[in-house]
């Protein structure tokens, strides 16, 4: 069984002794047709500086030899709702964001991992997607970056707020080709080393 990590970390502007334990993660929910099987926790370090949120079985796979051999595409999606307690005084922002994952895909398919992120306060919600296109078998990655000065801080001294995430996969065929070979898409397993992460810009309040 695989598992797959989403690290958030964050980019201090203060020192790191002021903004320990800023975060507290009271819970996750998971809900999505991507979501049935899969599993969820999250943990903070002790510096408050990486939040990680651990999943384990989300990905899709079609064709020869996959869990629905007889599909041609596919599509899941899976919302997280990361409830956190964020200590008064001070705010965050999303200032950068390095999405990860592997697929394998032959030359007849193609994937998509399409990302939207919403952190409590952002008037517009931030999506990307990666199109993968075959024949690639590997990891891809892919960075959301704020520009300076346009950094949209969370609500002050708001105690329980929540950081939405949503993923959707997707595989599919290409039309006109007779080749099955299986196609894969889903979120990096521990044992590459990889993680995906969200790296936020912390301040007093304003």
């Amino acid at each position: 069984m695989k598992l797959s990590l989403l690290a958030i970390g964050a980019v201090l502007a203060l020192s790191t002794s002021a903004l320990a334990q800023n975060v507290v993660i009271r819970g996750v929910r998971l809900s999505g047709s991507g979501c049935d099987s899969a599993a969820s926790s999250a943990t903070v370090t002790p510096d408050g500086q990486t939040l990680s949120l651990l999943f384990d079985n989300y990905g899709i796979e079609i064709g020869q030899g996959s869990s629905n051999p007889q599909a041609t595409s596919l599509q899941k999606d899976c919302r997280v709702l990361i409830d956190i307690d964020v200590k008064a005084g001070v705010q965050y922002a999303l200032q950068q964001t390095d999405y990860r994952g592997f697929a394998a895909i032959p030359a007849s398919a193609t994937a998509m991992h399409r990302f939207t992120q919403v952190v409590p306060n952002q008037p517009i919600a931030s999506m990307r997607e990666a199109i993968l296109t075959g024949p690639q078998s590997g990891d891809y990655a892919v960075s959301v970056i704020q520009k300076p000065g346009r950094l949209i801080y969370s609500a002050c001294n708001t105690k329980s707020q929540t950081i939405e995430l949503l993923s959707t996969l997707s595989v599919q065929y290409l039309r006109g080709t007779s080749d099955r070979t299986m196609a894969m898409i889903n979120l990096d397993s521990i044992d590459t080393g990889l993680a995906s992460s969200f790296k936020l810009s912390w301040r007093p309040c304003r």
